[in-house]
C-alpha cells in the first residue's frame, strides 16, 4: 500500500512512524514549510514537495490528512475531489456545517474516506462493544478526560494567541474529548439533545482554547451521559496514576461497563482495559488485548478496507455526527454564560 501524507507536523510523525513499521510505502510528504517537509522525508526516507496540489496529483492508495485541525476541510475536499481514498486526521472538520458539506461531498465520490478516531480500532475496545450490549437498558454514562498539561504550557499558549487572535489551536475539548465523544456515540449511539454545558478558560485564553469542559446530554436511547474533560497539572492520576484519566462508563438495568484508555503515544508501555460487571452472572470480568499500536492498527484495517473487508473505521458520516455534538455543546455553554 502507498500513502502520501500532507502535514509535517508532530501528528505526521505518528502515520510516518507506522506506515514505515508495517512495511508500506510513504512516497512523498507536503507541507507550506519546505524546511519541515525536506526534514520529514529526510528522516522517513521518501520524497517531499511544498505544493499539495503536485502531491494530489500523484497515484497513492491512500492520502493521510495531518494538517493542523483548522485546515482538515479544505486539505480533506480537495483530496476527495482529486479521486483519492483518504484518512483524515480528528476532528474532521471545526464545524458541522463543514462536516455535513463534506459528509455529502465524500457520498457523492463514492472514495473511501476514513477519520482517525483509532482508539475505537483497538482489540480492548472491540471487546467492549461486547461489554456495551449486556448491560441491558441504558440509563447513564459518564465521558471522562482528563490529561496533565502543565502550567507552563498555559503561558505559551496565551502568549501565541496574543500574537495571533487567529491561531489554529484548539482547547481540551475538540483535541482530547472528541476521541472519547467518537467512543460515547459509537458504543451507546445518537444524542438526541445536549441538555446543559459550561466551559472554563484560562487567562487570554477565551474563546481559543478552553481548559475545562462540563457537559450534560441525553441520548436517544433515554440515558443520561455526563461529560468531563480537563487540562490539569496532575500527574499522578487515572488508572495507572500516570496523569491520564481517560473513561467511557455505560451503565445498565443488567451492568456496568467501563473503558479505560491510554496515553496514546505510549502504546509499548499501556494497553486499555475493559471491564463489565454482569448482574446476571454476578460476576466481573475484564479484557486487555496487550500492547498493540492504535495508529498501525488503524493503517492495517485501512489496508483491509481498501480490499473490501467490513472494519470499524470511523466514517465521514460517523465523524460528522461527533463534529455536531461539539458545536452543539459549545453553543450550550455560550448559552449558560448570558
Amino acid at each position: 500500500m502507498k500513502v502520501n501524507l500532507i502535514g509535517a507536523g508532530n501528528i505526521a510523525d505518528y502515520h510516518a512512524r507506522s506506515i514505515k513499521s508495517l512495511g508500506y510505502e510513504l512516497g512523498v510528504v507536503a507541507d507550506g514549510n519546505e524546511q519541515a517537509a525536506r526534514r520529514f522525508a529526510e528522516k522517513y526516507d521518501c520524497r517531499w514537495t511544498a505544493d499539495t496540489t503536485l502531491l494530489l496529483s500523484e497515484q497513492a492508495d491512500l492520502v493521510t490528512v495531518a494538517v493542523p485541525n483548522a485546515y482538515h476541510f479544505e486539505v480533506a475536499k480537495a483530496a476527495v475531489n482529486a479521486g483519492h481514498a483518504v484518512l483524515c486526521e480528528k476532528p474532521m472538520t471545526r464545524s458541522a456545517e463543514n462536516s455535513r458539506e463534506l459528509a455529502e461531498l465524500v457520498r457523492k465520490s463514492g472514495n473511501p474516506f476514513f477519520v482517525g478516531y483509532m482508539k475505537r480500532v483497538h482489540p480492548t475496545a472491540r471487546k467492549f462493544k461486547e461489554y456495551a450490549r449486556r448491560i441491558g437498558t441504558m440509563r447513564s454514562g459518564l465521558v471522562r478526560v482528563f490529561h496533565p498539561m502543565p502550567e507552563a504550557s498555559w503561558t505559551i499558549i496565551a502568549d501565541q494567541l496574543a500574537k495571533s487572535s487567529k491561531s489554529t489551536m484548539d482547547g481540551v475539548f475538540v483535541n482530547s474529548g472528541s476521541h472519547m465523544l467518537d467512543l460515547l456515540l459509537h458504543f451507546a449511539g445518537p444524542v438526541r439533545r445536549v441538555l446543559a454545558a459550561r466551559m472554563q478558560y484560562r487567562d487570554g485564553c477565551y474563546p481559543n482554547v478552553d481548559a475545562m469542559t462540563h457537559a450534560l446530554i441525553e441520548m436517544e436511547n433515554g440515558a443520561t451521559v455526563t461529560v468531563e474533560c480537563g487540562w490539569l497539572p496532575l500527574s499522578g492520576v487515572g488508572r495507572r496514576e500516570n496523569g491520564w484519566d481517560e473513561l467511557l462508563e455505560l451503565r445498565g438495568d443488567s451492568g456496568l461497563a467501563t473503558l479505560h484508555t491510554t496515553w496514546w503515544e505510549r502504546p509499548q508501555f499501556e494497553s486499555p482495559v475493559a471491564e463489565i460487571w454482569d448482574e446476571a452472572l454476578r460476576t466481573r470480568e475484564s479484557f486487555n488485548a496487550g500492547m498493540i499500536d492504535n495508529f498501525e492498527e488503524e493503517y492495517r484495517l485501512i489496508r483491509a478496507a481498501l480490499s473490501g473487508e467490513d472494519v470499524p473505521l470511523a466514517t465521514a458520516e460517523e465523524a460528522c455526527a461527533v463534529d455536531t455534538l461539539i458545536d452543539d455543546i459549545f453553543a450550550a455553554a455560550r448559552r449558560s454564560e448570558i
